[in-house]
């Protein structure tokens, strides 16, 4: 079992060395993880300095309004 868990790490590992930066669902496919089992993966190697985590978005219709609306939103 350990050795499968440092085989998936090394491939995540080697996909983000190879592509860059990219979303967990998109290190998942070639790897064989869904997106869930690769956040799973992504958050553990955060916890360990391997990988960091940059990047988090507004989602639904938060994300369709302009930034300056969104900050007068968050701010009321």
């Amino acid at each position: 079992m350990i050795d499968w868990w440092s085989e998936t790490d090394s491939e995540i590992l080697g996909c983000l060395a190879r592509s860059g930066p990219m979303a967990p669902g998109e290190i998942g496919a070639p790897v064989g993880l869904s997106e869930g089992e690769a956040i799973a993966f992504l958050t553990r190697l955060a916890r360990e300095g391997k990988v960091r985590i940059a990047l988090v978005e507004l989602g639904g219709e938060a994300a369709r309004r302009p930034p300056a609306a969104r900050t007068a939103t968050a701010a009321a």
